[in-house]
């Protein structure tokens, strides 16, 4: 087939997740607002995150009940529409119940929409899948950059729930011309995505992919990167803005967590030569060394600085693993992309409301602290992952002794 004709519908795909880059950035740009719209604690703002990721794990059921009995491409709309109608849910504001509720919707069809698109990407480009993984989060991380810049632009003249609003329109803007492009290019695009039963996967699947050891090892990395991210992507605009007691610097620090994340990902991970897991193990003690170093200054412009370094070493994690876990279920991507993620979304349940109420108790520095202690062991189970790897591909003595004896 000829791929110059398929390449319509893969920028289309990134532009979606540039939006969705955008729309995930919302939570911690707003929480300030929201924890004082409810009059809450910061453990309490915290479980709006857990129920957005507990949404994300049930995703998990979704993909592997439809993958392979709908094709990918129509689920991607379906659930493009849905989340679209979550953001509406939470643009009225309803009582702390329903949001949270709300919340848990978002993440259920976020995650599919993020897992679809991943393993699109996957089956599009078969060759480069490391190559399009990077690239694809890069573009993510550059809608988590602009995201709080533009977000915290809105509610200056919006309320925080109409920018939900706004979001929900923007999905269904998009949705409209998604459609009309996947109508045009349904016939080729079909050839090449794997739509049918092949594609799909159940729990014989799920317990046969986590009988391996280099499965379990990739699942606690990128756990414990969940924790490391999560935990500065909820709290890090609260620590500037309260703590810190610097309010316009705020929404910078988010973005300069995703500006180093974006650069992670487009430049870093392409240009480094390393293994996967090696790179993601320095990554992520680099990571935990700046973020500790930039709350020990107590400073607006530590921390700022802490975060993009903290992006930049360590933001290629989540595109590396999702690659890993792609090239070694190559017939089943939505597979190889979905369990990680349940993993990533599991620490992404509990680090918020962990880390709030540790802010809540000692404060909003310990908070942030979380993310550091998370990183280290990031960095201890891709160190692991990387000697198993190696030791997989070095024939054992016996092997070795054997295939002589034979040959």
């Amino acid at each position: 087939m000829n791929n110059s004709r398929i390449n319509p519908y893969i920028p289309v795909l990134f532009f979606a997740m540039f939006i969705f880059g955008i729309n995930s950035q919302a939570l911690g740009t707003l929480i300030t607002r929201i924890i004082a719209h409810y009059d809450i604690q910061m453990a309490q703002a915290g479980l709006l995150s857990s129920f957005l990721s507990i949404g994300s794990v049930t995703a998990a059921f979704t993909v592997a009940i439809f993958t392979g009995r709908v094709n990918k491409m129509i689920l991607l709309g379906i659930s493009i529409f849905l989340l679209a109608g979550g953001l509406f849910l939470l643009s009225r504001a309803p009582v702390f119940g329903i949001l949270m509720a709300g919340f848990s919707l978002l993440g259920i069809f976020g995650a599919t929409m993020d897992t679809l698109i991943n393993s699109l990407v996957a089956d599009l480009m078969p060759g480069k899948i490391s190559t399009g993984m990077s690239l694809l989060h890069g573009i993510f991380g550059l809608g988590g950059l602009s995201g709080p810049i533009i977000i915290d632009f809105l509610a200056r003249s919006l309320s925080w729930s109409l920018v939900y609003l706004t979001l929900s329109i923007a999905f269904l803007v998009f949705l409209v011309f998604y459609s009309v492009l996947l109508r045009w290019q349904w016939k080729n695009l079909v050839i090449v995505v794997s739509g049918g039963k092949k594609a799909g996967f159940d729990f014989s699947d799920i317990v046969q992919f986590l009988k391996k050891k280099k499965h379990i090892l990739l699942m606690l990395t990128i756990f414990f990167y969940g924790g490391n991210q999560i935990t500065m992507i909820i709290w890090v605009k609260r620590y500037v803005e309260i703590f810190l007691d610097v309010p316009a610097w705020g929404a910078f620090a988010l973005s300069s967590l995703w500006l180093g994340i974006a650069l992670s990902r487009l430049i870093v991970a392409p240009t480094v030569r390393a293994s996967s897991p090696r790179k993601i193990f320095i990554g992520n003690l680099v990571s935990a060394a700046v973020v500790t170093a930039g709350l020990l200054s107590q400073s607006a412009p530590g921390i700022l600085i802490a975060s993009f370094a903290s992006g930049l070493a360590s933001g290629f994690t989540i595109p590396l693993i999702l690659a890993l876990g792609c090239e070694w279920n190559r017939e089943k991507t939505a597979m190889g992309t979905m369990v990680p993620y349940t993993a990533l979304f599991s620490a992404a349940i509990l680090a918020p409301p962990l880390s709030g109420l540790i802010g809540d108790l000692a404060g909003i520095p310990w908070s942030v602290a979380v993310s550091a202690f998370s990183a280290v062991f990031a960095a201890l189970f891709a160190g692991i992952l990387d000697a198993h790897i190696k030791n997989e591909k070095t024939p054992q003595p016996e092997a070795a002794a054997r295939e002589g004896k034979h040959g």
